[in-house]
């Protein structure tokens, strides 16, 4: 019988039903003798075998363990049935997902929430446990409106081969899901700091950072795109918010803050505008009148920002005085002090042009799928300098402004018809282009969405075709002319989303492969490297295909050199 109103869990008897969730069903309960209230979550997302059983024991001990003013307390777990539950405290408050439904926080109470999530998480991760799952549904409301993170590792009780095939079931809620998380590597602290920062961004603008996407361009914005500033949301804002903000959403991990708690510190001194630590400054007193005349009113305090240290200079230093010599023409010493000082000025102009930074450009990503953006940053321009961004193929241009330290950042949509393949980018300026990139534009991929399932499907049956895509895998090569020895890179759509590929060298005498990690999007791209064995003039191509038997390949020439 599985559990309802009236099951008895040990000591506690479910009483009402509360809500369900991804992860099932949550009832009230009521311990008798303690007279205390808690909430039974049964994780209905995990199937009763044995090593499902024991993960969840270890998972549910960890987490028991916790004790923090931030955290949910864990009475007790155990199984009914083969279907594992919890025994939580009771939060009465709500959550922090319907406090912003009711609309966006003021910032004192923003940064009260954050700061009380943060301390939750820094005692989690420094007890080696990461929550996974961070997002305001997640983060509960006692009567003193203090935070309190529930849920802690439950996602990751739901990984694994027991997972059933359950619609919302995932190691993660897409919105709020670190790169790390989307692509499947190792998952740390850090995913949880990126959840936090995602959580404090809609605190501050009203929305997610990928606003209005679908899951599958979700998924794939949080790998490849840059969100728009928080600033450019929300003017009252500033760059200082924006540079704490997307630190916190870096798509590097070691990249984030170093914790939630230094973030949150970093965001508060950015809100209230207060002077960073390390500016020192020097208070100017007016000297006190001597005798004993009256004493004038103080005089406010001056302050006098400390001086910056000039930029290096090149000093020349006398030689030894020469030996005097008779007759010693003026025109001669006049002719050896202009040598001198000629000397110098080229010596100064070449230490300048060494140690000033030259121009860059990047592009983010540098392959796009059609109808995608690239973020165009350019750095070390001249300050306040106006120009032009130039896309070549079929010519477009973007004006841009740089800023008062030569910076420029703009998004660029790629249009859904632009032709496929690599495309110029310039960064033009003062009648010149000086900066240029090249962009790879991918068609679109045309993903089927599945059929919520009912009930977990069965394994697919050996060499039954199971593929989603309806249109045919494809690939492009950056160049169909290769070396023996040199590299060429393979781009990839319309493969399987999510699936390992394996990209081949084929040839009479020789063979060579390489993995590659399909993404959501069914596109990959991948540079591998011709084998020393490849004989010249001989016909090759390059072939890749994914583990369900989607497969592409486009013929290449071999040169020798």
């Amino acid at each position: 019988m599985p559990i309802a109103p009236g099951t008895k869990l040990g000591q506690y008897e479910v009483q009402d039903f509360i809500g369900q969730g991804a992860m099932g069903l949550v009832f009230r309960a009521y311990h008798v003798q303690l007279q205390r209230t808690g909430a039974v979550k049964v994780l209905q997302g995990i199937s009763p075998d044995p090593d499902s059983t024991a993960r969840f024991r270890h998972e549910a001990q960890a987490i028991a363990q916790m004790r923090h003013p931030n955290i949910v307390n864990v009475y007790d777990f155990g199984e009914h049935e083969g279907v594992p539950y919890m025994i939580i405290e009771y939060v009465p408050g709500g959550s922090l997902a319907n406090r912003l439904s009711n609309g966006q926080l003021d910032t004192a109470t923003a940064l009260k929430y954050l700061r009380g999530i943060a301390a939750g998480l820094d005692h989690a991760h420094g007890l080696g446990i990461v929550h996974r799952d961070v997002k305001p549904a997640n983060v509960l409301l006692e009567k003193d409106d203090t935070p309190v993170l529930a849920d802690f590792g439950l996602a990751k009780l739901l990984q694994g081969s027991s997972l059933k095939s359950m619609t919302g079931v995932t190691t993660g809620t897409p919105a709020y899901m670190a790169p790390e998380q989307v692509t499947g590597i190792r998952v740390g602290p850090a995913a949880d700091r990126y959840a936090l920062a995602t959580i404090a961004y809609e605190m501050l603008t009203g929305v997610i950072p990928f606003d209005g996407e679908g899951l599958i361009e979700l998924l794939y914005a949080h790998v490849h795109r840059e969100p728009v500033p928080p600033s450019a949301r929300n003017k009252s804002l500033g760059p200082r918010v924006d540079a704490v903000i997307m630190r916190g959403l870096a798509k590097d991990p070691n990249a984030r803050w170093e914790s939630c708690a230094a973030m949150v510190d970093a965001l508060s001194a950015a809100l209230t505008r207060k002077p960073e630590p390390a500016v020192a400054r020097t208070v100017v007193m007016t000297p006190g009148a001597s005798g004993p005349s009256a004493v004038a009113p103080t005089a406010a305090p001056i302050y006098v920002d400390a001086e910056t240290p000039s930029d290096p200079m090149i000093v020349a230093y006398p030689s030894p005085p020469p030996p005097v010599l008779k007759r010693k023409s003026r025109k001669g010493l006049i002719a050896v002090a202009m040598t001198v000082l000629i000397l110098l000025l080229v010596i100064g102009v070449a230490g300048y042009l060494t140690t000033r930074p030259m121009p860059a450009l990047s592009l983010s990503p540098s392959t796009v799928i059609a109808g995608d953006s690239v973020l165009v940053t350019a750095s070390h321009l001249p300050a306040n300098q106006s120009g032009e961004i130039r896309v070549h193929s079929t010519l477009r241009t973007f004006v841009f402004r740089a800023d008062s330290n030569g910076n420029v950042s703009r998004s660029i949509d790629v249009p859904r018809d632009e032709g496929i393949g690599d495309h110029t980018i310039q960064i033009c300026w003062a009648s010149s282009c000086g900066l240029t990139a090249i962009l790879h534009v991918l068609e679109p991929v045309a993903i089927v969405t599945p059929t919520p399932a009912t009930s977990p499907l069965p394994s697919p049956t050996p060499g039954a075709s199971t593929s989603p895509t309806q249109h045919p895998a494809t690939i492009t090569l950056s160049s169909a002319i290769v070396k023996v020895g040199g590299s060429v890179t393979v781009f990839g759509s319309y493969f399987n989303p999510g699936t390992t590929g394996t990209i081949y060298f084929v040839q009479a005498s020789s063979t060579q492969r390489a993995t590659v990690s399909i993404a959501f999007t069914g596109s990959f791209s991948k540079t591998v490297t011709i084998p020393l064995t490849a004989v010249p003039r001989v016909a090759a191509s390059i072939k890749a295909c994914d583990t369900f038997g989607g497969c592409a390949s486009q013929p290449v020439t071999v040169t020798a050199t």
